[in-house]
């Protein structure tokens, strides 16, 4: 057994500069907001982020819509400083540089997204190690886009469901 015993994932991250701007954008990306809450100055969880205090920041949760309640993601705007630095210009970058959730037809979601101007990565691809070689034999293609701060998000479409990549 492990050291650590991790019993699910909870959440993912996202720093933006504008909340007004991003949550109308995740929304339209599929996502449904559950919580929307001001963190303000002396909370406990400056010393926890490891950063000083005398700030606020607003904090969005948006999940996939259904009854599972997590993953999610938490979305925050820092308000006093407010969010700086940029989004990985490419995905070489170390760190985690995109989330990916999957969808049942990513060829509609492709057409759903040019249709708002939202920004691709790259087209539809093929998951493959090489030409028409299949990690692991999994099928499955994918698409990556920019949020309006230029995090990137992935979708993708497996043949059968996101549980291929367990199989042997």
């Amino acid at each position: 057994m492990p050291a650590i015993e991790i019993r699910q994932m909870v959440h993912a991250n996202i720093c933006v500069r504008d909340m007004d701007r991003t949550v109308p954008f995740y929304e339209m990306l599929g996502f449904e907001k559950f919580a929307d809450q001001i963190f303000e100055e002396g909370a406990g969880v400056w010393r926890g982020l490891g950063l000083e205090s005398n700030r606020r920041f607003r904090a969005v949760f948006m999940k996939i819509p259904g009854d599972k309640p997590v993953p999610f993601l938490d979305i925050i705007q820092f308000l006093d400083q407010p969010t700086a630095g940029e989004a990985y210009k490419t995905l070489d970058n170390v760190g985690i540089v995109r989330l990916c959730f999957e969808v049942a037809d990513i060829e509609s979601v492709a057409r759903h997204l040019a249709e708002r101007g939202v920004e691709f990565v790259g087209p539809v691809s093929p998951y493959e190690t090489a030409p028409g070689v299949k990690p692991s034999g999994v099928e499955a293609k994918f698409l990556c886009v920019r949020d309006p701060d230029g995090t990137v998000i992935e979708y993708a479409q497996f043949a059968q469901d996101a549980l291929d990549v367990l199989k042997p």
